[in-house]
């Protein structure tokens, strides 16, 4: 990365001059290459050094102000290479500036230490040169099976085929790593993107977006200020975002805690919990139980294979297709849509409809301000509303229908009915409307007075209703 101090928008081109603690080879090539900025001038140096990396040591780069590529290789050496580029109003400045800036490559006990060092007037040369650049880009070969870590600031760094441990930090640049081994990345001001990593992860971002794939253990991935992106997770994933989208598709199970942003989880193998504000969640191909909590914002499920636990504020709820639990929902002013659930169901909702189609177990449905539907209920139903109608068709089993302020109409039920609306007025006094009866079908009126087809046990009740209606 090229990265302008004095401007501090534009990427300055920071020089380095080079020395090595070690015994190594070294190459300097000065040479003249045109500026990026019109009156400048530029140069650039070349810097290469081998040094041999005993078994169990590792690597570390300290850097900033450039970017950092490493790949891992066969054999023991680690191979460095560096390109330095200066720019200033003048040749002879840049010169000056670039001799005074040092790469020290250090080997010790724990292993080899690359730093870039760079001058105590680096400040006053910032001053008082306004168009003045510098910049260090790493080109590093090591052994594969080497630990690395590196600390990099104002550029990039992209790490290849380095199965050891790894410990990146980077900021001001992006962060890529490819066929990696287990490892901690973190970034701020830039994106990073993981593909391929034999171990344990863990990605802690700010600012950027996150992409993560391949990974042969668990992944755990902190974001601010971006979305995250996850596939192929073989073992456990947690996501903790904020302020974007989160995508996840294949893993073991997963716990996903974001706000204001979208969640999207598909194809999990075992359990997952999402906690959402402002933002839809949608769930699909989930093996084991869906807990939910979400707010201003849809919800929608499908293909859950345990237990389904879902509550939210100020959205919609969308469900099919549960096959291995029980579902539970509690909703505020949104409409609660399921089909295809094969164990019990209990959902409530405030300001909204409630429609059910094909549920096996016992269903218990309420509504404050919203009518209520279900159908194909073979177990059974209880269904509640205040100023709501209440549908109800090819029920199996008892069936228990509520409402203050709508209609109840039932059909084809092959169990006990008991409807209760508010109170049925004749012209002298008011009747209950309550009555539990066998195999019959019930409706009120628009006036909340109830009709029906009546057995002998509840005459009492069809004769108050005639004489209210007539």
């Amino acid at each position: 990365m090229i990265r302008n101090l004095s401007v501090f928008q534009r990427e300055p081109l920071r020089l380095a001059a080079v020395t090595g603690l070690l015994s190594a080879m070294l190459l300097f090539t000065a040479k003249p290459i045109r500026a990026a900025n019109p009156g400048q001038e530029q140069v650039s140096r070349d810097f290469h050094q081998t040094v041999t990396l005993g078994t169990g040591q590792s690597v570390r780069v300290d850097h900033k102000f450039g970017s950092v590529s490493l790949h891992g290789e066969s054999g023991r050496d680690v191979k460095i290479s560096a390109t330095i580029r200066a720019q200033a109003s003048s040749h002879e400045e840049a010169e000056s500036f670039a001799q005074k800036i040092k790469i020290e490559v250090q080997q010790t006990s724990e292993g080899v230490r690359i730093k870039t060092i760079y001058p105590e007037e680096e400040k006053k040369w910032f001053h008082s040169s306004k168009n003045s650049s510098w910049s260090v880009s790493y080109d590093i070969g090591m052994p594969s099976d080497a630990p690395i870590t590196v600390r990099n600031s104002f550029g990039s760094v992209d790490l290849a085929g380095i199965h050891g441990a790894a410990d990146v930090e980077n900021g001001y640049g992006t962060l890529t790593a490819r066929d990696a081994g287990a490892g901690r990345w973190n970034n701020a001001f830039g994106s990073i993107e993981l593909t391929g990593a034999a171990g344990n992860v863990s990605v802690s971002d700010n600012n950027g977006s996150v992409q993560v794939s391949d990974v042969k253990g668990t992944l755990e991935v902190r974001n601010r200020f971006g979305s995250v992106t996850t596939r192929s997770i073989q073992g456990a994933v947690t996501i903790t975002g904020g302020n974007g989208a989160v995508a996840l598709t294949d893993a073991a199970s997963a716990n996903i805690t974001t706000s204001f942003g979208s969640v999207e989880a598909r194809n999990i193998r075992g359990d997952l919990s999402v906690r959402d504000n402002n933002g839809n969640v949608e769930i699909s191909n989930i093996g084991g139980a869906a807990d939910i909590t979400n707010s201003f914002g849809n919800v929608a499920f499908t293909d859950v294979h345990g237990r389904v636990n879902c509550t939210t504020n100020n959205g919609r709820v969308k469900g099919s297709l549960v096959t291995g639990g029980s579902v539970t929902i509690r909703d505020s002013f949104g409409n609660i849509e399921l089909d295809t659930i094969s164990g019990t169901l209990d959902a409530e909702t405030s300001n909204g409809r409630i429609t059910v189609r094909d549920a096996r177990g016992g269903v218990t449905l309420k509504s404050s301000f919203g009518a209520i539907e279900a159908s194909n209920v073979p177990k059974g139903i209880r269904a509640i509303t205040g100023n709501g109608g209440i549908t109800l068709t090819d029920i199996g089993g008892d069936t228990f229908a509520k409402t203050s302020f709508g209609s109840v109409s039932a059909e084809r039920i092959n169990g006990n009915l008991t409807a209760v609306a508010a109170t049925f007025r004749s012209r002298h006094r008011s009747h209950p409307s309550a009555c539990a009866f066998p195999r019959a079908w019930a409706t009120t009126s628009r006036q909340g007075l109830l009709s029906a087809g009546f057995p002998p046990n509840c005459r009492s009740l069809q004769r108050a209703v005639s004489g209210a209606t007539r």
